[in-house]
C-alpha cells in the first residue's frame, strides 16, 4: 500500500499556465522541470542568506512547537537563516528545540513594532501565524504588523490562527502588491469562505492573494483558474500535528527561490507581471505539497499510528532529492 502511496505519477492530472506559449498543458514532468530551474544550485557561488532569509511570526506560552516546526522545515528545504518572532514565554522553549533558529523575543514587547520593523528589511518571506494564539492584545500587534508587511512588500504566508484574525479583518490584505499565501484547512477555509461569501469573493478580494486548501486534497485557488490544481496522492492517514507547519515554512522557502529565481524579489519594480508572481505562489505551494506528503509516507512506513511530526523532519532530505534530483 505504502508504495502506491508513493508512485507520484498521477498525482496531477493537468494543469495550465498560460505564461507559457499557446497555454501548454502541464503535466507533472513539466512542473517539477519548472521548479528544478528556480532551485538555487549547490555550485558554492552563493553567498550566506542568498537561498532565503525567511521570518515565523507565532509562538506562545501554550505553542512552541509550531515555530519551530515551521522554522526548521524552511532550513532543512534550503533557507540558510530563519527569525522566529514569538511572545517573552516561548523564546526559551523554542530555543532549546534547535540552537539554528534565530529568537526574537519581541511579540508582547511595549513598542513591539519598532523593535521588529529593522528585521523586516532583512527578510526574503515570512509567515504568520503557528503557534501564534489569539491574545487579543498580541493580534494588535500582528495588525501592525502585517500593514507594515504590506508597506515593505515582503511575500507572506498566513496559517494556523494568523487565518483567524484574516477572518475577522479580511481588509488587512485587500491591498497587498506582493504576494499572500492563506493556507487554511478544512474547518478554516469554510469559515473564510462563510465570512467573505465565497471563494470566488476571497480571489476577488486582492488579485495577489491565493489560497492553498488543506485537505485528503490539496486545493490551489487563485485568480487565474489555469493555475490552480489539486493534488491527491502520497501521504497518509496520519494526522498528527505539526503537519501543516512543516508545509507553511516549506512554502516560504519554495516562495522565495520561485520569486527571485525570476527577479521577482523586487516589489517595486512595476513591470512585474501579476502573472508572474501567480506561477510563483502556484509553483512554491505545489513544491511544498508534494514534499511534506512524500514525508509523511515516507515517516508513515516506518513508524506507522507512532508517527509525529519530528518523524518527517528527518525524511526532508531524502523526499527533495527523490522529487526534484538536486
Amino acid at each position: 500500500m505504502i508504495k502506491n502511496l508513493l508512485k507520484t505519477k498521477d498525482v496531477i492530472k493537468t494543469i495550465y499556465f498560460s505564461q507559457f506559449s499557446n497555454s501548454l498543458t502541464m503535466d507533472r514532468t513539466k512542473i517539477i522541470q519548472l521548479l528544478q530551474k528556480r532551485i538555487p544550485p549547490l555550485d558554492g557561488k552563493q553567498h550566506k542568506g542568498q537561498a532565503g532569509r525567511i521570518g515565523i511570526v507565532g509562538g506562545s506560552l501554550e505553542y512552541t512547537g509550531a515555530p519551530y516546526f515551521a522554522g526548521i522545515a524552511a532550513l532543512k528545504v534550503g533557507a540558510d537563516l530563519v527569525h522566529i518572532f514569538c511572545s517573552k514565554p516561548a523564546a526559551t522553549v523554542i530555543k532549546s528545540y534547535s540552537p539554528e533558529l534565530i529568537v526574537h523575543p519581541l511579540l508582547d514587547d511595549f513598542d513591539a513594532i519598532n523593535n521588529i520593523s529593522p528585521w523586516l528589511d532583512r527578510l526574503h518571506a515570512l509567515v504568520i501565524g503557528p503557534g501564534l494564539g489569539r491574545d487579543p492584545k498580541i493580534f494588535e500587534v500582528v495588525t501592525k504588523l502585517i500593514e507594515l508587511i504590506n508597506e515593505k512588500q515582503i511575500p507572506l504566508i498566513i496559517d494556523a490562527d494568523g487565518l483567524f484574525l484574516i477572518t475577522e479583518k479580511p481588509e488587512l490584505i485587500k491591498n497587498f502588491t506582493s504576494p499572500v499565501i492563506l493556507t487554511p484547512n478544512k474547518i478554516e477555509f469554510e469559515r473564510l469562505c462563510s465570512k467573505v461569501n465565497g471563494i470566488t469573493t476571497i480571489k476577488d478580494l486582492n488579485k495577489n492573494v491565493t489560497i492553498l486548501k488543506k485537505g485528503e486534497t490539496d486545493e490551489f485557488y487563485c485568480f487565474k483558474t489555469d493555475l490552480e490544481w489539486k493534488l491527491t496522492d502520497v501521504g497518509s492517514g496520519r494526522r498528527c500535528g505539526g503537519q501543516g507547519d512543516l508545509l507553511s515554512g516549506s512554502i516560504a522557502t519554495f516562495l522565495h527561490w520561485t520569486l527571485s529565481a525570476r527577479n521577482l524579489n523586487n516589489y517595486e519594480n512595476k513591470n512585474i507581471s501579476i502573472d508572474e508572481k501567480l506561477l510563483a505562489t502556484s509553483l512554491s505551494c505545489f513544491a511544498a505539497s508534494l514534499l511534506i506528503r512524500t514525508c509523511n509516507a515516507k515517516a508513515f512506513q516506518i513508524k506507522g499510528r507512532s508517527m509525529l511530526a519530528t518523524d518527517m523532519i528527518e525524511h526532508i532530505h531524502e523526499a527533495f532529492t527523490e522529487l526534484y534530483g538536486i
